[in-house]
């Protein structure tokens, strides 16, 4: 998984606690927070304040005249960041510089980067867009407003979206050449897969319709019809998974056709982002204002409902293997604050283990991922990593930064200090 702080940076704006405390009834919270910090500690053989060794980087590079960074890109043998000195800073996964590019002004949002290899690709406050090799070398360069527009790359398509007109742009990475351009939103952000390229717009009358395109040569595959809410999608491969009204529908991403709907019992509506992810089974979040929200696991291939279970009290992220599921919620501390719960579940639906962490949230969970021999979960200024056939806390990075941003590739896990400038890599064991 890379952009693993997708939970709140991907899909939607962060709640603050003071939003919490008004979504959700203040007996309802204070019984579901007794309930899993009482109950949960002991499946993970761990207690909630339990004080557990921390950890040191296996690397760490400091930007010397940058006071601030932007979050990491990695690919499978390199990191790259953004700094408040106007330059992107390149390294290997052993921690050699091996690329510091000028751009024309502070770079704030996230770089998009290949699976492997280059070319990287970041937004400039300046508003332009700059392609780099892993050399150094820029390679092509679009002049424009995006200061701080979303820039996406799957294979050889990169897209951007301007931040002023939210024109959506896709281009090959490569060598620039533009392969579409049309009026799209500025949010959500598009859905990349291998087949297919995602996208809302919005017309005169405020409807809004997915527009699907074909990555290599922008044309339109198909579209959805115009209406006042945008489904929720994720993608892989040949598939596209869409949810509306609390229905999820299988499509061929080729031409839409829907290959199985399901109606789920609940309110499947987005507040952290996309509820639904896409692994063995096609997972979908389901908010509870009665009681604690659940994770329901539909077969892939058929859309039958195969087992669903309670979480934490706002259910927030997913992250996917190909034995099994992690989910991330928040609870109520005890001691006062939000606290991070893990659980962990096998393809089956077996409840393998939770644990309520000790990872304080201000806004929402900002990462929750599977790498090397670790899951790892972050707030936004610290990060745990567990075991995870047990859920026994390894080890606590808590930096001196109240602003972190989290990135993984190829067993490697990486973080870059959002408020001081720096990145550096953390171990996967």
């Amino acid at each position: 998984m890379r952009d693993a702080d997708t939970a709140a940076d991907k899909h939607g704006s962060p709640r603050h606690a003071s939003e919490r405390q008004d979504s959700r009834n203040w007996s309802r919270r204070q019984t579901l927070a007794s309930l899993a910090s009482v109950g949960t500690l002991t499946l993970a053989g761990c207690s909630l304040r339990s004080a557990l060794s921390g950890v040191q980087p296996l690397w760490e590079r400091d930007f010397s005249s940058a006071m601030a960074a932007s979050p990491p890109s990695a690919t499978d043998e390199h990191v790259v960041v953004g700094g408040q000195d106007k330059r992107l800073h390149g390294f290997t996964a052993d921690g050699e510089r091996i690329l510091t590019v000028e751009t024309g002004g502070p770079i704030e949002t996230r770089p998009a980067v290949p699976s492997s290899g280059g070319p990287v690709h970041v937004h400039s406050t300046d508003g332009d867009l700059y392609t780099v090799g892993l050399s150094g070398e820029r390679l092509w360069h679009v002049e424009g407003q995006a200061r701080d527009g979303w820039l996406g790359r799957h294979g050889s398509l990169l897209v951007g979206i301007n931040s002023v007109d939210s024109v959506v742009t896709g281009y090959d990475a490569h060598d620039g050449t533009r392969r579409f351009q049309r009026s799209g939103r500025r949010y959500p952000y598009p859905t990349l897969s291998d087949s297919a390229c995602l996208f809302p717009v919005t017309n005169s009358d405020d409807d809004t319709k997915l527009v699907t395109l074909a990555p290599e040569t922008g044309e339109v595959l198909w579209e959805l019809p115009p209406g006042k809410s945008y489904p929720y999608i994720v993608a892989a491969g040949d598939r596209i998974v869409t949810v509306h009204n609390s229905t999820v529908r299988m499509r061929r991403a080729r031409d839409g056709h829907v290959l199985w709907r399901t109606a789920v019992d609940g309110d499947v509506t987005s507040i952290f982002g996309p509820p639904v992810w896409l692994g063995e089974h096609v997972y979908v979040r389901v908010r509870r204002d009665d009681r604690s929200d659940e994770l329901v696991a539909l077969e892939r291939d058929g859309g039958t409902v195969r087992w669903r279970r309670s979480v934490g009290y706002e259910f927030e992220t997913v992250t996917t293997t190909s034995q099994g599921v992690f989910a991330a919620s928040s609870v109520e501390d005890p001691d006062g604050g939000v606290l991070i719960r893990l659980d962990a579940f096998a393809l089956d639906g077996t409840r393998r283990w939770k644990t309520t962490t000790d990872i304080q949230i201000g806004g929402t969970v900002a990462a929750l991922g599977r790498t090397g021999e670790i899951l790892f979960t972050a707030s936004d200024n610290e990060l745990a990593a567990y075991d995870p056939a047990t859920g026994e806390r390894r080890w606590r990075y808590d930096p001196d930064s109240s602003r972190i941003g989290v990135t993984t590739a190829d067993n490697a896990l990486y973080v870059s200090y959002r408020d001081r400038g720096g990145v550096a890599r953390l171990p996967t064991s």
